[in-house]
């Protein structure tokens, strides 16, 4: 779990530079409604709530806007120009990001038990909290933790 939203935050970055280049703006109201939807359509057939998972996945999504924001403000205060080097949203990164969402959503489903369990929040809390540690950006982190810190809602929710 810790490893795809990781990666996802490490991803930010380079949706960032897409949306750079492209002059787009961060926020795309319609795309993440599309990207929860999937995410929903994927969890439920894994018996995941429909809240938690919409939960997490606006978390994540909200953790990477923080980190494309804080860069494009980097960027605008030095004046940066096109990059090079950044990736294709559509043929590059957004495959990626499907990808860790299938992942992130079997971890979800594997440890369910365990984020559920209110004795065992202290070691959930311990093992979230070394990400965000080490995370490019603590704040993002924070927020695509904070779904996993709290308990899960139940399939009622």
């Amino acid at each position: 779990m810790r490893q795809a939203i990781d990666q996802r935050l490490l991803l930010a970055q380079d949706v960032a530079r897409a949306k750079w280049n492209a002059q787009a703006a961060i926020e795309d109201l319609p795309r993440e409604e599309q990207v929860i939807a999937a995410a929903v359509r994927q969890g439920r057939v894994l018996g995941l709530p429909e809240a938690w998972i919409r939960t997490v996945f606006r978390a994540q999504i909200d953790a990477s806007k923080t980190v494309q924001r804080a860069l494009y403000e980097r960027w605008q205060a030095e004046g940066a120009g096109r990059f090079d080097d950044a990736p294709d949203l559509g043929k590059t990164i957004r495959p990626e990001l499907d990808r860790l969402t299938s992942q992130l959503l079997r971890a979800m489903a594997d440890n369910q038990a365990l984020l559920h369990d209110g004795g065992r929040q202290a070691d959930v809390a311990a093992a979230m909290h070394a990400l965000q540690a080490r995370a490019i950006n603590p704040a993002a982190a924070g927020q695509a933790l904070a779904p996993f810190l709290s308990a899960t809602p139940s399939a009622g929710e």
